[in-house]
């Protein structure tokens, strides 16, 4: 318990000027840009790897058991085909806006480390993308590979839901895992202990593992997202969809300054 208290105060006196929620604003504004063509990338390499089919059928048992309201399901049809779609030139560009998340990230490390920015920050950032993009099409795969499993237990409901929802928790924590420690070891300035980095990567991937499950529950809510925006779909859907990735932006913010406290406290 001390150490926890030791670790709280830690992560509330660190660069405690820092706005998370402006920073978390701007992840999100890079985010926006460059996560539909990081999928992209990621789907068609996938595809280029075990074949267009196995991808497509992947997604069909993927979406068949995630709430079908809002066109979710639709959308990621949509996405997976124009994935598989793309030449070899038409992924190459789609690389660029894909890199920009790259760049948004680490910005805002930056502005939770004592790192000082430099006039090549953004290309850092867009380079230190790459590897990670590497690794997404085997963590896709990985990801699709459990929706035969899962999405029947979703369908089922009752007990075989909750198991459903362990195991889909679970899959997803160990992908988020491997992501994040990725990308605060590489996108990220600072350089972590491999201690700091596995805690904080690890608690970082736990709770955005079970608040995607929660998103999966505002999916199925029958709430109209456009009627803030006096129903227009389009804004309500880009907006509902902007809010959530917001979320997620502050959760991964918060576990780098997490990783960076316990890497202070280990004496790195």
């Amino acid at each position: 318990m001390r150490g926890g208290r030791e670790i709280l105060r830690g992560l509330g006196r660190s660069h405690p000027d820092s706005d998370l929620a402006l920073w978390a604003a701007g992840v999100t504004f890079f985010g926006v840009i460059g996560i539909v063509p990081l999928v992209l990338v990621s789907l068609r390499l996938a595809a280029a790897l075990v074949g267009a089919d196995a991808v497509t059928r992947g997604v069909a048992d993927a979406v068949a058991g995630i709430p079908q309201g809002h066109g979710t399901p639709e959308a990621l049809r949509t996405l997976t085909a124009t994935a598989l779609a793309m030449t070899p030139l038409q992924t190459a560009i789609v690389l660029f806006p894909a890199s920009l998340y790259g760049e948004g990230l680490r910005r805002a490390f930056l502005q939770l480390s004592t790192e000082v920015p430099d006039k090549f920050t953004g290309w850092r950032g867009r380079l230190a993308l790459l590897p990670v993009l590497a690794i997404a099409p085997v963590l896709v795969l990985a990801l699709l590979a459990a929706g035969p499993l899962v999405s029947p237990l979703y369908l089922a409901g009752g007990s075989q839901l909750v198991l459903g929802i362990v195991i889909a928790f679970h899959v997803t924590f160990v992908l988020l895992w491997i992501a994040l420690l990725l990308v605060y070891r590489i996108v990220g300035a600072d350089r972590i202990g491999l201690r700091a980095l596995l805690a904080g990567s690890f608690a970082s991937a736990a709770f955005i593992a079970g608040f995607l499950q929660g998103f999966l529950l505002f999916l199925a809510i029958p709430v109209d997202w456009s009627l803030p925006f006096g129903g227009l779909p389009v804004f309500g859907a880009v907006a509902a969809l902007s809010l959530w990735l917001y979320l997620i932006h502050v959760l991964v913010l918060v576990g780098y300054r997490l990783t960076l406290t316990l890497d202070n406290r280990d004496g790195g």
